[in-house]
């Protein structure tokens, strides 16, 4: 369905969420003209692969940059250039170029904030005065330039921050030949998406690549020397070696140019409906920057991946533009490669499922990725959250080691199961593909499926 009903919408914001907000706008509203307002000199960079361009398997930061074509002269981008203020009651947006400071304002019938998010800092003593110079961040391809630049004079560093992207980031400066340490706040790997006996296969391995690892330990303070540089962090009154610091604690939504026009602001970012508008109902938001809601129980939670941005840059697109389209929701569907590990999950984990009322059981299985006779045959371990009550798959975790890969696949299946509603007597029953050089015929899947299953019918005897 298309109409044609003359629109302006204006997009703050060139990152996933702005740019598939646009396409869809442009295709569902033959009249929609758009106008999308981007602080950066340049379109768009891939966020996720910077740890991977400062580690070189990305040959150079520019490969991570890709331009956006202007659609039949109906989408307008303004790049270095920044919104001031909202003025909600009048429809318009003030702008200012940043290379030459002159300001204007923009009418618009829909505006679309894609604000995305901004790095935590930690309030550790040291650490704010050090920023950009021996404590870093990695969120632009400007300071991943400098973590890349002091990495070839470091030979400590200490990662402080232990999720995907810190991880991520350890392993890039390992390769580059720093001595790492990893520190924070929380004992368990990856607590909000992995339960503690499948983060315990994560430890394992960062022990095995000899990162000194400070898990559940509070960073007290960075350290420096007689010039200024930094020489150690001391976490719990341990002092270990560092020549820098990078900052890896995760982000925090943008809501500064939300709050300033006076829109509902939650826990974890601006508030939205299931038509991802905010409380302004001319005004839409989505990605990193929005409080979004789970597509299960439908409570708060944050959106930080770039596939959730995407499938909400369609809902927004087609509803700025004059549409009527509901978003059902996060399952925050992940994956992350840590050397030869490969990460997935989606769901709740256990604790979260409990935090939530939920009852739950789970099936849990560990196999290979293909038969032992075939090369690259390696471990994978997977585990399936289950309602305890009706059987309906909640989440699902999956590893794959030694490089065998697979995890993103296992866990796209559960994902689907989830958004489905299906049972675990359902899902146990899906017929996979075989072939020896890429699965088993038994895969792991269908192991911790069927236990799965067993453990629940069992409990309803």
């Amino acid at each position: 369905m298309t109409i044609s009903e003359p629109r302006k919408i204006v997009i703050v914001g060139l990152g996933t969420g702005g740019l598939y907000s646009a396409k869809t706008a442009l295709g569902f509203n033959r009249k929609a003209e758009i106008t999308i307002i981007e602080k950066r000199p340049y379109d768009m960079f891939s966020p996720c692969g910077l740890p991977f361009a400062i580690e070189g398997v990305v040959g150079s930061f520019e490969d991570l940059k890709y331009d956006v074509p202007d659609h039949l002269r109906r989408m307008k981008k303004m790049l270095a250039h920044e919104v001031q203020s909202i003025n909600p009651s009048k429809k318009t947006v003030e702008v200012k170029n940043l290379d030459t400071w002159e300001t204007k304002n923009i009418e618009y019938d829909s505006l679309v904030l894609a604000t995305g998010g901004r790095p935590i800092l930690l309030p550790v003593p040291g650490a704010k005065e050090l920023i950009e110079n021996g404590v870093y961040f990695v969120s632009t391809i400007e300071n991943s330039e400098m973590v890349r630049s002091a990495a070839e004079k470091a030979k400590h560093a200490v990662m402080i921050g232990g999720g995907p992207i810190g991880l991520e980031i350890a392993i890039a400066l390992k390769a580059r030949g720093v001595e790492l340490a990893i520190t924070k706040r929380s004992p368990p790997v990856f607590p909000k998406v992995l339960d503690v006996d499948m983060g315990e296969i994560v430890e394992k391995y960062l022990r095995e690549q000899n990162f000194k690892l400070f898990f559940g330990k509070k960073t007290e303070r960075i350290n420096t020397d007689d010039d200024g540089n930094i020489s150690s962090v001391t976490i719990e009154g341990e002092d270990v070696p560092a020549d820098m610091v990078v900052m890896g604690v995760g982000t925090e939504a943008n809501t500064d140019l939300a709050l300033q026009a006076g829109l509902e602001v939650g826990k974890y970012g601006i508030k939205v409906d299931d038509h991802l508008r905010t409380s302004d109902p001319n005004i839409y938001a989505l990605g990193d920057c929005i409080e979004s809601f789970n597509l299960v129980n439908k409570q708060p939670m944050p959106s930080q991946l770039a596939t959730a941005a995407f499938l909400q840059g369609h809902v927004v697109g087609v509803n700025a533009a004059g549409g009527e389209v509901v978003y059902e929701g996060d399952l925050a569907t992940f994956a992350t490669v840590i050397g030869e590990l490969e990460i997935a999950a989606v769901g709740f984990n256990t604790p979260s499922a409990e935090d939530a009322g939920f009852k739950v059981i789970s099936g849990k299985s560990k196999g290979k990725s293909k038969p032992e006779y075939m090369p690259g045959s390696a471990p994978v371990t997977v585990k399936i959250i289950i309602d305890k009550e009706n059987g309906k798959i909640l989440g699902g975790q999956v590893i794959a080691e030694k490089g065998g890969g697979g995890a993103g696949w296992r866990v796209n299946l559960i994902s689907m199961a989830i958004r489905t509603g299906m049972t675990i007597d359902q899902f146990a029953e899906i017929e996979l593909a075989y072939t020896p050089p890429i699965s088993e015929v038994y895969d792991p899947l269908s192991m911790a499926s069927e236990f799965g299953a067993k453990k629940y019918n069992q409990l309803q005897k």
